[in-house]
């Protein structure tokens, strides 16, 4: 049966970027989202998979200046991917962890200041990715 101490909880998250832990991780979000095409069987209208598209953001607490370490290698090289790897390692799972490794990653934009008074600083990005890859997953099994 399970019980209320067995949720999961995001506080036991953690993110890098390029092999870098980044900052204290708020939340990171992961989508894999379907294009789909029409197709007309008899009288009926179906679909099929043409392709996906891998998709996220990440926010994170700032303890440096990695936006604008990333913008710079950005304009150095519009062309640049990068890899984030993220897990979850939860205690109430158990022992198991929960991780991916995003490839291919491109990033819609680059948070460069958000400063606020009496404010801990903020950075989110939203990415794409051209693969994800999972790593561990938390099976709930003892």
């Amino acid at each position: 049966m399970t019980t209320v101490e067995a949720a999961l909880r995001g506080t036991y998250g953690r993110v890098w970027l390029d092999g870098e832990e980044i900052g204290i991780l708020k939340y990171i979000n992961l989508r894999v989202i379907p294009t789909y095409e029409d197709v007309i069987v008899g009288f009926t209208v179906d679909r099929q998979a043409v392709s996906v598209q891998y998709t996220g953001e990440l926010a994170f607490e700032a303890v440096n200046s990695i936006s604008t370490e990333l913008c710079n290698k950005y304009l150095k090289n519009t062309n640049a991917r990068f890899t984030i790897e993220c897990n979850l390692a939860d205690p109430t799972a158990n022992g198991e962890e929960e991780g991916y490794t995003i490839n291919g990653v491109t990033f819609d934009e680059f948070p460069l200041a958000n400063w606020q008074k009496g404010s801990l600083i903020e950075k989110a990005f939203r990415f794409r990715a051209s693969d994800i890859v999972v790593v561990d997953l938390i099976t709930g099994k003892i």
